[in-house]
Formats: structure tokens, sequence, C-alpha cells
């Protein structure tokens, strides 16, 4: 058996499961926990669907968040808990506290970091999105796929594609889009809601941090930085900040979008995005944190200077061919 069908298979037997995925989860992990939650409860099954924190806008517009919790019921029971989107089991956060010993973990991502941390793992770096890989498992186990579902399975293999735009959009990424539009999604309902729908606070923040980049080794990178001074003056929350990462990849003539966001005090996120031949999750990496060939990041515990210092130090060797 191949691991889509061993899963599919265990999601066959069991009837009581636990979905989670990462903490700050973006439209790929939250639409893929729904888009499961939603099928396995059409298909009789007990569901329940756990996020670290209530979601905030735009993802909280996806069909189906009116049922995920933030917390779980110590006692409840559970046959297995399917972690989805998630490279690395301490990326789950506090989430993972409910994963008891014994209980089956059924881990589906397509990062190329993951570590196979479950007990059956379908991991496919291929894929453009673990909702491509999600909706294969739910095929082969022949659960129904309604509208709702297929909405929100659309809308995370078009949030991690950027539109369909980037390099890990494939032939199969558009046969299975045809397929769920054909089983109800509507692409432009979804991109009005999910993709277009921005507070006036991210747009200040936005105008804000695109004057900060800059350009460093020779053009090859721009940076972008956010502080959390201009997070509290724009009114903005970090869901504001999806996709900014992308404005300094759009910079002409160069290979690293980079950007630098505080997030508490001594504590900076980065997220690296690639052009065309550096791999970023190997540059990643380096620091601890991990991603795929085009989008990555880590999590640096100092200074946002010494975080970038450090960056641009190992970054340079990646671009001049010393490292691999």
């Amino acid at each position: 058996m191949t691991p889509s069908d061993e899963i599919a298979a265990a999601l066959t037997q069991g009837q009581r499961f636990l979905l989670l995925t990462h903490q700050d989860p973006d439209a790929d992990g939250v639409g893929s926990v729904l888009a499961l939650g939603k099928s396995l409860s059409e298909a009789g099954k007990e569901t329940t669907l756990l996020f670290q924190a209530p979601l905030r806008p735009p993802l909280c517009f996806l069909k189906g968040t009116d049922r995920a919790v933030t917390q779980l019921d110590p006692g409840q029971v559970l046959d297995a808990a399917v972690v989805l989107d998630c490279a690395e089991k301490n990326r789950l956060g506090r989430a993972a506290d409910y994963l008891y010993k014994d209980l089956p973990l059924i881990n589906i991502d397509h990062h190329e970091t993951n570590d196979r941390f479950g007990t059956l793992n379908l991991i496919d770096p291929e894929s453009s999105s673990t909702a491509e890989l999600l909706f294969g498992v739910i095929r082969a186990a022949d659960f129904p796929i309604g509208p709702e579902a297929a909405e929100n399975l659309f809308a995370a293999i078009q949030g991690d594609t950027g539109s369909f735009r980037y390099g890990n959009t494939t032939a199969r990424t558009f046969r299975t889009a045809a397929e769920l539009v054909d089983l109800g999604a509507v692409p432009w309902d979804i991109s009005r809601r999910i993709r277009d729908n921005h507070s006036m606070a991210r747009l200040r923040l936005l105008g804000m941090a695109l004057e900060t980049i800059c350009l460093r080794l020779q053009g090859r990178i721009a940076v972008m930085t956010l502080t959390r001074g201009m997070m509290e003056e724009a009114g903005a929350h970090e869901a504001d900040t999806e996709e900014f990462v992308d404005y300094p990849r759009f910079v002409r003539g160069v290979e690293l979008g980079v950007l630098i966001r505080e997030t508490e005090q001594n504590t900076i996120k980065v997220s690296i995005r690639s052009n065309d031949w550096v791999n970023a999750a190997r540059l990643a990496a380096r620091f601890g944190g991990g991603g795929h060939a085009r989008a990555a990041g880590f999590t640096y515990h100092g200074a946002a200077g010494t975080a970038l210092a450090l960056f641009l130090k190992e970054a340079r060797r990646f671009l001049d061919g010393t490292r691999d």
C-alpha cells in the first residue's frame, strides 16, 4: 500500500479524530484542517478541529471555522490525531500537549524538511501544498467532498501557490483545482473573501514596510523590516503580514527576498523567498528553520540587526556557490 492508501485506511477504520496544524497557521494549514474535518464528518466520523488561537481575518472567513476550538477536553477519547502542513512536531506549540503518548499520529505534509514524526507519514515535497496531498487521501478513502470541503481545499492550494503563480504549481495542481471547481469551489468568491479582503491596518502597515526595503550583497538580496512599533502604529496583527515577504522578491535582479519581523522583544522571525536557484529551506536550516526550496524561514532569539548580519553572512555563501 502507498502512504496515501495506508492513511485512507486508518481514517476509514477510525471513528474519532483530532485535526490540527502548525502555530500561526496559513491558508494551507487552516484550509486542510477544515476540509478534512468536513469530509470526515459527512462520512459519519467524529472530529475536533484544534487551533492554538481564534483565527483572524481573512482565514476566519473560510467556511467551517465556527466549528473550531482552541482547547481540548483532557478526557476526550481519540483514535488518532491528524497533523496537517506541519514540518516538525515542535511547531505545534502548546497544541502538542494534547498528543498523549500512545495516540497514533497521521502526518500529512509537503515541506522537504519534515522529520516524519508521525506513526503514518505522507510527505511529498513535490506537491504544491498539503491540501493537494489531502485531496488524494480523501479520494482514496472515498469520503464525500461537498462544496464546503472543496472550497477549503481550493483556498489552501491557492494560498500556497500564490494564486497558481509560484514554481510549485504543476499540471497536477491545475487538475486538482479543476476537480474542486467541479465539486463546488467558486474561485472568484474565494479570492474576494480570502485573498483580496484586507483591512486598512494591513494596507497602512504595507506602506510602512515597503519604505524599509533595501538591497544587500550587490542587489542579490532585498530585505524588508517590520518592528513591533510599526505593527502598533498601524493597528495591525501578525496575520496582516501574510505575503509581505513577496514584495522584496519582486525587485528586479534579486534572488532572495527577506522579511525580518520583530514578534516580541529579542525574538525575530526571518522569512525567505527564493526566485530561481538558491534552496531557501537549506539556507533556513542553517539557523534551525526549514520550509520549501523557494519559501522557508526561521526564528532567531536576539536583536534584529544581529539576525540580519548572521543571515547575510550565510546567504553570501549560498549565493557564491560555496554552500550547496
